[in-house]
C-alpha cells in the first residue's frame, strides 16, 4: 500500500462546488470532523504503491487535491460541478487537470489511469452498473480502483439529521451491497475497510474498498 496521509488543507483554502451539499465543513467540525477525514484516510490506505497517472471522480471542494497531487506525477480531477480555486491546490511537482464529467456519458478517457479513486460519489447515482462500467472503462489495465461509500438506511438518516442536514434521503439513492454488486460484475475485489472495524457491508456506517482491473 501508499502509505499515504490524508493532509487537510487550512480552513478557508477550500470552496464548496455545490454551496447547499458540499460536506467541506464537516472536515473543520470540533465533533465529526476526525469521522469526515478518517473515512479519507481509510481510502487512501488501500491506495497501491505504484502508479503515476490518478483519476478523481468526484472532486468536490478539492479537499483530497492537494494530498493526491503530491503524491501523483499526473492528476485529473473531475464533478459535475467544479469548485472556484481548484488549481491552487495543485503541488507544484504535478501536471493537474480539472474538467466537468458525467460518468454515465463515457466522458472520460479509456483504459487510461493507473489508479481512480471516487468517494462519497456512487451513492448519489442511481444507475449502479453504468457508474461501475464507466470507473472500469477509465481504468487501465492492470489499474486499481478505491472508492468510498456510506451506510443508506434510516440510521445514517437519523444521523445527518443530527448533524443539521436533512435531504439525505434525496441524496443518498444506492446502498452499499448494491455499489458493491456493481463493481464486482467488471472489476476484481483487492480489499476492503470498514468503520466501525470488520462490520458487514451493510451495518458499516463508511467503507472504502479496492478493486483492479485485468491487465
Amino acid at each position: 500500500m501508499s502509505g499515504l496521509r490524508f493532509q487537510v488543507p487550512p480552513k478557508g483554502t477550500v470552496k464548496p462546488n455545490d454551496a447547499e451539499k458540499d460536506p467541506i465543513g464537516y472536515y473543520y467540525h470540533p465533533w465529526i470532523g476526525w469521522l469526515f477525514r478518517h473515512r479519507l484516510q481509510m481510502g487512501l490506505n488501500l491506495l497501491p504503491s505504484g502508479g503515476d497517472r490518478i483519476l478523481e471522480v468526484g472532486v468536490g471542494s478539492g479537499v483530497l487535491v492537494p494530498t493526491l497531487t503530491a503524491r501523483y506525477r499526473e492528476y485529473t480531477g473531475t464533478d459535475l460541478l467544479l469548485a472556484p480555486g481548484l488549481d491552487k491546490l495543485v503541488a507544484p511537482t504535478c501536471k493537474a487537470n480539472f474538467m466537468r464529467a458525467d460518468l454515465l456519458a463515457n466522458d472520460l478517457p479509456a483504459d487510461h489511469f493507473d489508479v481512480v479513486v471516487c468517494f462519497s460519489v456512487l451513492e448519489h447515482i442511481a444507475d449502479s452498473t453504468g457508474a461501475a462500467r464507466g470507473l472500469a472503462r477509465a481504468l487501465a489495465p492492470g489499474g486499481t480502483l478505491v472508492c468510498g461509500y456510506p451506510m443508506v438506511n434510516h440510521l445514517m438518516t437519523r444521523a445527518f439529521a443530527a448533524i443539521g442536514y436533512k435531504q439525505i434521503d434525496d441524496d443518498h439513492v444506492s446502498k452499499p451491497s448494491k455499489i458493491a454488486a456493481a463493481l464486482a460484475a467488471v472489476l476484481t475485489p483487492a480489499g476492503r475497510i470498514a468503520f466501525p472495524p470488520a462490520m458487514p457491508v451493510d451495518a458499516s456506517l463508511y467503507q472504502c474498498t479496492a478493486w483492479t482491473k485485468p491487465a
